[in-house]
């Protein structure tokens, strides 16, 4: 291992970690990968690698926040519907169902988090940067053609 690499496998490692330590070690990566970044002393691999970590994060923390709140949501509106308003069975086994379902989401997130945390580990390896997906194209062409 490179002596230039190590910062960037402590937080790869903490990254790692995230999802079964409540966020805690994410944050503490995220954080430490902010301070190398603010210091400018790695190279422009290992930059990339601390972007994609940052970038991974905050895209994985969003999508458990907004997990975490539509079913939490939907699980009580279906269980205030039929305890209030309409008392039905079927209604109660959606909203007890939606959280298992939420869980499976969760489950498939946190797998794709740590298969992403290893391809990046093994780029590191290789020395090669942290790509990112273009992601979507918001000006066609003629718009871009008119600035």
């Amino acid at each position: 291992m490179e002596k230039q690499h190590k910062g960037i496998w402590v937080a790869y490692i903490l990254s790692l970690f995230t999802p079964f330590t409540c966020l805690i070690s994410g944050v503490i990566a995220i954080v430490y990968a902010g301070y190398r970044l603010d210091k400018g002393e790695d190279s422009e691999v290992v930059e990339s690698h601390y972007y994609g970590l940052i970038r991974t994060f905050f895209l994985n923390l969003t999508f458990f926040v907004v997990l975490i709140v539509t079913v939490a949501t939907s699980n009580g509106l279906l269980k205030g519907v039929s305890h209030y308003w309409y008392r039905a069975n079927w209604i109660d086994q959606i909203a007890n169902v939606i959280p298992y379902i939420g869980m499976l989401f969760a489950t498939i997130a946190i797998v794709v988090w740590i298969v992403r945390m290893f391809l990046g580990m093994q780029k590191l390896k290789q020395n090669i940067p942290m790509t990112f997906g273009k992601g979507p194209q918001l000006l066609d062409k003629y718009s871009e053609s008119q600035m």
